[in-house]
């Protein structure tokens, strides 16, 4: 795969060299020097410019990195105007996710978690608030926010067991992804609370691995499957195994209660399901 540093320095160029921009920042993984680098690593290029119809109303200008295989584009709502994204994969399998705004927003750039100025022909962009990834740190659950995971997770579970004997399998398969929903932030306090709250997991755990024991991410290995009945059924006890493993330890660690008879009750349900129909 390409060389980040050779990359950079060609989005530096086409910054400099283009009057219509005034300003790059990068973000993502690059400027974070806890998250991992590899040959799936891509960059995160923002320009700001005087006029994004430029880069946003063509694609020529995707030409000066390489020859373009495929490509996203998406716009959203920033303060006043409008933020674009133009995510693009080059033939050779390189990725760059660059995005757009006008000059206008430069004073609002410390809403982003982390980024590093490149290019600020104007000096618009104010300074960053932090060159660490702690807007990215896990936040301490309340209570609240604790039990209602655990009781939407042991309700949900229902619905395992009965789109397995109704043999839908794409509604069976999404609710094995509902309960994975439930899973992760368990996952992330879990983690976060042997870290005093100062870890970054990622987007959706994707650097959850590292902060398992060998036994503990075999649990969650355990809590997926495809789409054969009994996998998928030994995918659900694991899930109530992990669910139970992980909430006892925050409840602990945060003064919390866990609801062992809603777990134990909605366990035996799915029990007594898989006897009777399955």
């Amino acid at each position: 795969m390409r060389n980040l540093d050779k990359e950079l320095h060609k989005l530096i160029e086409f910054a400099n060299n283009n009057d219509n921009i005034r300003a790059l920042v990068l973000q993502g993984s690059y400027v974070n020097s806890t998250a991992p680098l590899d040959d799936f690593s891509d960059l995160d290029p923002l320009f700001y410019c005087t006029d994004v119809t430029e880069f946003t109303e063509s694609n020529e200008w995707k030409d000066y990195f390489g020859n373009v295989m495929s490509y996203f584009s998406d716009e959203w709502d920033e303060h006043d105007k409008k933020g674009y994204t133009r995510l693009t994969i080059y033939d050779d399998g390189f990725k760059m996710d660059f995005g757009f705004q006008d000059i206008s927003l430069a004073k609002y750039a410390n809403d982003m978690p982390l980024f590093k100025v490149y290019v600020d022909k104007d000096n618009l962009i104010p300074k960053p608030e932090v060159d660490d990834d702690q807007k990215f740190f896990v936040k301490k659950p309340s209570n609240k926010e604790f039990q209602d995971i655990l009781r939407d997770f042991f309700f949900d579970s229902s619905y395992v067991v009965k789109t397995l004997y109704r043999e839908e399998v794409t509604f069976n398969q999404y609710m094995m992804y509902i309960l994975h929903e439930k899973i992760n932030p368990l996952l992330s306090w879990y983690v976060a609370s042997k870290h005093d709250f100062k870890v970054n997991v990622g987007l959706y755990n994707r650097y959850i691995k590292q902060y398992l024991s060998k036994e503990e991410w075999m649990m969650l290995k355990d809590t997926y499957s495809n789409t054969d009945k009994d996998e998928v059924y030994n995918a659900l006890m694991a899930s109530f195994d992990l669910v139970r493993y992980l909430g006892l330890r925050v409840a602990e660690k945060l003064d919390f209660d866990y609801p062992i008879k809603h777990d134990q009750d909605m366990l035996d349900y799915c029990i007594k399901i898989k006897k009777e129909y399955l």
